[in-house]
């Protein structure tokens, strides 16, 4: 809960000693906005006593003055060790997104522009000369040079320049003169006109007008320069993201892939358009379809607009600006007005009307993991079937909107986390999805955001429900495509989409957990982090020499971890619990047998460890607790090919997961089988021959397939999937 906190009627601290001064008390989650830090990291930062908090009751509080100095701390680099541990994603900053637009001149000009204006100019007049000169570039503007070299954006404000039908899209883009009376020139956090041009400014405006701006069908220049001069901590906030032009073009075919040319021009709408760049896609492939007919350009233009083909919302008003700016860029205007489409600043998840059923195709890239606030979070709980459970997630929440403004027998296509496919938090939305629509497609897109490791996926649905034997076509990105039966994913545990898994490999997956006795880590087990410092390089040391100082001990990485072994990589650290920024208790890294796992990786890689020795964060520690069960038995288990074939079909996580770990089916074995099992890990932890460790594994293997039941074919197709751990053969130096 953000907000003031008030003790005793007033802002006052009240102790055993009386009343202190007053102090301006705000809560955990605030203090966490201004740091840019999590609230998990703001009540670790408080027990270490690097920020004071004060309790009234179950309450936690800050001082906004102390908290802002902390910030100004961290700003000035007086206290790296924190500032390593602030979110990347919400320090402020400006930037040119690569691959948002299809022309390397235009990104080379929006690079140039953020340049020129980045905090030193209204982010609006960079964007008012910008679209002037694209409109001039166009020919929808006659303006000639002037004496002085005055920019176009001053001759306009100045009310020295005719922009005919566009001044009133222009004058909203800078909060002069209306279009449309709905809000949409106040930007987020910035509403109102521009400030009148100083020296400065008009000086900052000529030198943008100096730019070769030249309009290129299909590039979005103003909504990157937009995305380039937005703070970075409120896209965060946002959840608002660009969208790859290559990732548009693939969404944009997929959606009317699903609507035949022969059904009709379809009703378009974005509920979270921003700038337009995927309107603008949708644009030209209509107007490409109805030249094909034989209309005229100019015909066809005519056409999108009187039947209002597209349609947008957006809650920032700038975006909303730009995106009627870009549709009015591509048609040549009539009578002299430019072509208009209901592009508007609404927010599509608090709409009383959203469109219900108007629409044909629902087109967009919605945010994730916008940040609700309290209240508003509880309303979609009771509204949204996706929140009731976990809470909103904004993606789950644009996915139930965008379903309630189609026809039936309309589509679906989103850009989506591929989180989706999976997590847990995320499985009303599966079933949902699962339950009343038709799948037609889900591609797997990578990691397409720059500066963001967040895989993605498009996804295309019709409204209705799925036939029995409907298939989805699954694309790996790789010119792989695979139909998948779509009854499949409503049998999963949660739902899963587990597209990774063809036809043979979801019957090995099934085998494997309807194996006779099986069993999963979860509730027998404990988990633990490896230790947060919070500034590596000033804690964790490395002696070239040998010569380890007292009080000094090894220190375990991801990195370190392999196979069965793990690999000191000489670097050592100073067992001091107070001084980090989180840390488990000491007798989980003191356990006299632990297992050891690899964090940050895509594949299963568990050693074990009876050293108590202390392990970062990129080895986390799991310790069975399974009665009748060899910890030995367990690591060989975690680490065969059948758990990481499992692993890899049904989550394909970059990071393992403990709800990843607890969900691996444990065969059951007998205690003697056990023993057999354990002395051939003892044997392959010793061994210092890699074809001797190989063979090991191997044997090892055959044990544990023989387990899960797997027949001859099921375990060559694991076999032929997953191969021996890249890791195998590192042994401890």
């Amino acid at each position: 809960m953000s907000g003031h906190f008030r003790y005793n009627g007033d802002r006052r601290i009240v102790g055993k000693e009386g009343v202190s001064a007053v102090k301006e008390l705000i809560s955990a989650a605030e203090a966490a906005r201004i740091l840019s830090i999590s609230v998990a990291s703001v009540r670790n930062w408080t027990k270490a006593g690097r920020l004071r908090g004060f309790r009234n009751g179950r309450m936690l509080a800050f001082d906004r003055a102390e908290v802002e100095a902390l910030k100004e701390a961290l700003a000035s680099g007086r206290t790296a060790r924190l500032r390593s541990r602030r979110n990347k994603t919400a320090a402020d900053g400006a930037f040119v997104p690569a691959g948002y637009v299809r022309t390397k001149a235009c990104e080379r000009l929006a690079r140039q522009a953020a340049g020129i204006a980045a905090d030193r100019l209204d982010p609006r007049l960079a964007l008012l000369e910008l679209a002037l000169k694209l409109l001039a570039s166009r020919g929808h503007l006659a303006a000639q040079p002037e004496a002085g070299g005055a920019s176009l954006a001053e001759r306009f404000l100045d009310g020295r320049l005719d922009a005919g039908g566009f001044a009133p899209l222009l004058g909203g883009l800078c909060g002069r003169g209306a279009d449309g009376g709905d809000g949409a020139g106040e930007a987020d956090g910035a509403g109102g006109s521009v400030p009148p041009l100083d020296a400065d400014a008009r000086s900052r405006l000529r030198e943008l007008a100096r730019l070769p701006v030249a309009y290129a069908e299909g590039d979005d220049l103003l909504g990157l320069v937009h995305l380039s001069l937005a703070r970075l901590r409120r896209r965060k906030q946002t959840g608002a993201y660009y969208t790859p032009s290559a990732i548009v073009e693939s969404l944009v075919d997929d959606a009317l892939g699903g609507w035949p040319e022969d059904a009709g021009l379809p009703r378009v709408i974005d509920p979270c358009c921003g700038s337009g760049n995927i309107l603008i896609r949708v644009y030209l492939a209509l107007k490409k379809r109805l030249t094909a007919r034989g209309l005229s350009a100019r015909e066809a233009d005519r056409m999108l607009r009187e039947r209002g083909a597209i349609a947008g919302f957006d809650i920032d008003g700038t975006a909303v600006h730009l995106a009627r700016l870009n549709l009015a860029l591509l048609a040549e205007p009539e009578d002299g007005a430019p072509a208009g489409f209901p592009i508007l600043r609404q927010d599509a998840l608090h709409a009383g009307d959203p469109g219900n059923g108007r629409y044909d195709l629902v087109i967009g890239n919605p945010p994730w993991g916008y940040r609700f606030a309290p209240d508003e979070a509880e309303r979609f709980k009771r509204r949204f079937r996706t929140a009731a459970t976990f809470g909103p997630e904004s993606f789950g929440l644009f996915i139930e909107a965008g379903l309630s403004m189609l026809e039936d027998g309309g589509v679906l296509a989103y850009v989506l986390p591929e989180s989706l496919l999976t997590v847990d938090r995320h499985a009303e939305a599966r079933r949902l999805i699962a339950e009343q629509t038709e799948m037609l497609g889900i591609s797997l897109a990578g990691n397409p955001f720059a500066g963001v490791s967040s895989p993605a996926v498009t996804l295309t649905l019709r409204k209705r429900p799925p036939a029995p034997g409907h298939a989805v076509i699954v694309r790996d990105g790789r010119g792989r495509a695979d139909a998948i039966p779509q009854r499949r994913f409503r049998t999963n545990p949660g739902c899963a989409f587990n597209v990774r898994a063809a036809d043979a490999e979801q019957a090995v997956l099934e085998r494997m957990r309807a194996a006779p006795g099986v069993w999963y880590l979860k509730g027998r087990c404990d988990f633990a982090l490896g230790i947060v410092t919070g500034d590596n390089r000033t804690h964790v040391r490395e002696f070239p020499d040998g010569r380890v100082p007292e009080g000094w001990e090894p220190v375990l990485r991801g990195a370190d971890v392999c196979a069965y072994n793990v690999r000191h990589s000489g670097r050592y650290i100073r067992f001091a619990p107070d001084r980090y920024q989180q840390i488990a208790p000491e007798p989980f890294y003191r356990a006299p047998e632990k297992l050891i796992y690899r964090f940050i990786n895509a594949d299963l890689v568990f050693a074990c460890d009876d050293r108590g020795r202390l392990t970062l964060n990129s080895a986390n520690i799991i310790i069975p607790r399974a009665p009748g069960y060899r910890m030995k038995y367990v690591l060989a288990v975690l680490n065969s090919r059948p758990a990481r074939f499992y692993h890899t079909c049904a989550h394909a996580s970059v990071k393992v997961l403990r709800r990843h770990i607890e969900s691996l089916p444990i065969p059951a074995c007998p205690a003697d089988e056990q023993d057999r099992i354990a002395s051939l890990v003892d044997r392959l932890t010793a061994c210092g021959d890699p074809d001797g460790r190989r063979e090991l594994y191997e044997a090892i293997d055959w044990r544990i397939m023989a387990l899960y039941g797997l027949q001859e074919a099921e375990r060559r197709l694991v076999a032929g999937r997953i191969g021996l751990p890249g890791t195998l053969c590192r042994l401890e130096s």
